[in-house]
């Protein structure tokens, strides 16, 4: 009889984690510039200066430079073709720097808006104009991420390509374009940008290794990755950065308040993904029959999980929508522990074994930053 009630819980028990609730992203707010610039008389005098030509022959196309401008810094367009956009613009100064030599102390003056402190400034350089635009490729993938709904596998997808993209352009702008270590466009915190970028992607795969019903040894694996990528964001953000940016903390430049918000949302998602993952590795256990090792795992995941319903209370704004994957995660792990404890006393009578026992899973990579080229036409 008791045997039979078993047999019929697990039946009950949701064996996967495909129906879970989706979690919330991190994404990253856009640089705006307060005005347009002044590029026809300048361009015009640039003209006559360097090739002696009549510049109201190119009124058109000087023109079309100030609305690109206008379109990527002013007014960026969160779509698709603002990203295209911004492309365009990206590459058209590119050229303009390329033709007229122009240097730092160029001719044009471009305004900009500091992300988080508000502070308007303006800079004659243009590599300076160029890492600001490429800024916002990153900033505007991470946010078109964001917003995809990740229910199908389409979703997943393009989710995972937009965190790729955007983790490219936050990799490649301080190579390109090194800016103060105090802005808003510190090497230090792109990096951080560009990892938790990928991290994302990386948890997009997840999404889509459950959807598609992947082994348990896979998916362990896709998760720990997950965690690692994480794991690295957050000493990232204890390291605070190299040495030599004189800077005490990232806090100065992104406040103290946001600083908290990113910290306590990524140490939910360490604890979150690291009890899926020991969800997976207790569901390996059990296609090996490894019956009291299964528990261990299984009691770990909740362990584990208990400690992401701790932090998911503390989150708020964007990131507080947690409650129904934590719930429904719960009933799932707790689920399953439950029975497997039973079936463990009643039948298998096999050791638990303790959880620094329990061998850890290294994780998979499948994600990198992607990249694209100003001079493909």
């Amino acid at each position: 009889y008791k045997l039979d009630n078993l047999l019929e819980e697990t039946e009950l028990i949701n064996n996967n984690m495909e129906a879970v609730p989706r979690l919330p992203m991190m994404h990253f707010e856009l640089k705006t510039s307060p005005e347009n610039v002044d590029f026809a008389s300048k361009i015009r005098q640039l003209i006559v200066t360097n090739f002696g030509e009549d510049p109201a022959s190119f009124a058109k196309e000087i023109k079309e430079l100030e609305t690109l401008r206008a379109t990527s810094c002013i007014r960026v367009a969160e779509s698709i073709d603002g990203v295209a956009t911004l492309k365009k613009y990206f590459c058209q100064l590119g050229f303009l720097k390329s033709r007229f030599k122009v240097g730092p102390e160029g001719p044009f003056q471009f305004t900009w808006r500091d992300v988080y402190s508000g502070s308007d400034y303006t800079v004659t350089d243009i590599s300076y104009e160029l890492a600001a635009v490429l800024y916002n490729v990153g900033a505007l993938h991470s946010r078109l991420g964001c917003a995809e709904q990740r229910q199908d596998s389409d979703g997943m997808k393009m989710a995972v390509a937009h965190f790729q993209c955007a983790a490219w352009a936050f990799h490649a702008l301080p190579d390109q374009f090194p800016q103060d270590p105090e802005s808003d466009l510190s090497s230090s915190l792109l990096a951080l940008q560009s990892q938790l970028c990928l991290a994302q992607a990386q948890e997009c795969i997840l999404e889509k290794s459950v959807l598609d019903g992947r082994k348990p040894t896979i998916i362990a694996k896709v998760c720990s990755q997950v965690v690692e990528y994480y794991k690295q964001a957050l000493r990232h953000l204890d390291t605070n950065g190299p040495k030599d940016d004189n800077i005490d903390n990232f806090g100065d430049i992104v406040g103290s308040k946001q600083l908290k918000a990113w910290r306590t949302f990524i140490d939910f998602k360490v604890s979150y993904y690291g009890a899926l993952g020991l969800l997976h590795c207790g569901m390996m256990s059990e296609e090996s029959q490894r019956m009291g090792e299964r528990v261990a795992y299984y009691q770990a995941a909740s362990d584990t999980l208990g400690l992401a319903l701790k932090l998911g209370s503390k989150l708020d704004g964007d990131y507080r929508d947690v409650g129904d994957a934590l719930q429904y995660s719960s009933d799932v792990i707790n689920g399953k522990l439950d029975n497997s404890k039973k079936e463990n006393e009643f039948i298998y009578h096999e050791k638990v074994p303790e959880r620094d026992a329990l061998q850890p899973v290294k994780g998979a990579s499948l994600v990198k930053g992607i990249g694209w080229e100003p001079a493909d036409p």
